[in-house]
């Protein structure tokens, strides 16, 4: 259930969702409105309809200034804490991704220079003068007075402080929100990115230690919320540039096994479980009499076969599975390494034809790559992999 979304439609080819946690929000926000009735309800369910527009724009910042150094977003989601945009991948360029960091926060800054400007045309009748507002006690009183009324210009004062607090919350050094993505990036153009990624994390999980502190003073239940996703997140982001970044520059054929022991297609399963006593590799690849790739076997297929007493005379070639992805040599390690299914550590890596070649083993492929060359490998180019959220 806690997957579910509904699907408010696709724009600039990016699908937009809402979590259903968000059902509970508009409720709760309604009847916090009802004490002024029917009309305190409907307004308070549109102001936070504003303020989650106001949030899918700033989303959208981040995909479209994305999409402009090629890197795809795969959805938005509004949850009650907010909105989440997935992108593929996130800039390695540090100038890049401070583009991407700032252009959500930006978009609430023009945001606001719309809703200013009206509100500079307005006539001092209708609104005092933003510029006058602290400088008399009749011009304040005006403003609490429209602030406190449910009519268009408490709607667009009230636009104009969720947008305010958007930018500054955003803004904020903790990692991965926009703020520490900003830091990171300043930190890449001076220190190595792994380093710089170590600190701003380090940094974030400060701020959000700082937030969960007023959370619970304050009861800020949301604010609390938001610290958890951001300790989460950060050490997450962290040990994902870890993992990838000793692997940049290097190719899967230069990570890879060359000559692994492999398993022919046609060997019987009594054969099989004796050979599996002797193997050190939890997941062997099988062949047929021509060297190409037919499936995996795990040890752990094995043990499930003896355990269900299957034919003996079962050939691995009926026992190999199929859901291991098949790699290419030429693929960067980098980009692959992240994408691949969680659940498997060894790969069998085939030429176009599809005859072995190696085998990857993400146990042992960093200490592999100890024995090659070192290669400083391209910055230009982007850590892949699941899709990243952005806040």
């Amino acid at each position: 259930m806690w997957h579910q979304r509904l699907n408010l439609g696709t724009y600039f080819r990016i699908g937009v969702h809402v979590h259903w946690s968000f059902a509970l929000l508009v409720a709760y926000i309604g009847y916090a409105g009802f004490q002024d009735g029917l009309v305190g309800t409907l307004f308070s369910i549109a102001v936070l309809l504003g303020m989650f527009f106001c949030v899918t724009l700033h989303e959208y910042g981040h995909a479209l200034m994305a999409r402009r150094f090629g890197i795809e977003t795969l959805d938005i989601t509004l949850f009650p804490i907010g909105g989440v945009a997935r992108l593929m991948k996130i800039p390695r360029v540090p100038w890049q991704e401070f583009l991407v960091a700032v252009a959500g926060p930006a978009v609430n800054v023009a945001i606001l220079v719309v809703l200013f400007t009206i509100w500079i045309l307005l006539p001092d009748t209708v609104l005092p003068s933003p510029w006058l507002i602290f400088s008399s006690e009749v011009a304040e009183a005006q403003f609490a007075e429209a602030f406190n009324s449910l009519s268009w210009k408490g709607y667009m004062i009230a636009m104009i402080m969720v947008n305010s607090v958007l930018i500054l919350f955003n803004m904020i050094p903790a990692f991965p929100m926009d703020g520490g993505r900003v830091l990171r990036s300043v930190l890449a153009m001076l220190l190595e990115y792994r380093k710089a990624t170590r600190i701003a994390s380090n940094i974030g999980i400060v701020c959000a230690v700082l937030m969960a502190i007023f959370a619970i003073q304050y009861q800020a239940y949301p604010a609390g919320l938001v610290a958890i996703f951001i300790c989460y997140a950060g050490i997450t982001e962290a040990r994902h540039v870890d993992v990838v970044e000793p692997l940049r520059g290097y190719s899967v054929a230069e990570g890879m096994i060359v000559e692994p022991p492999t398993l022919l297609a046609s060997m019987p399963l009594e054969q099989l479980i004796e050979w599996t006593k002797r193997s050190v590799t939890r997941c062997i690849p099988v062949v047929d009499e021509a060297n190409f790739t037919v499936g995996m076997i795990t040890i752990s297929d094995v043990v499930d076969a003896r355990r269900r007493n299957l034919d003996p005379a079962t050939t691995c070639g009926e026992l190999a599975r199929h859901d291991i992805p098949v790699l290419p040599p030429y693929e960067a390690l980098d980009s692959l390494v992240p994408t691949l299914p969680p659940r498997y550590r060894q790969f069998p890596v085939t030429d176009f034809d599809g005859r072995l070649l190696g085998l990857l083993d993400l146990d042992s492929v960093q200490d592999r790559l100890g024995l090659q060359d070192p290669h400083d490998g391209d910055s230009s180019t982007s850590e892949a992999g699941e899709p990243i959220p952005l806040i």
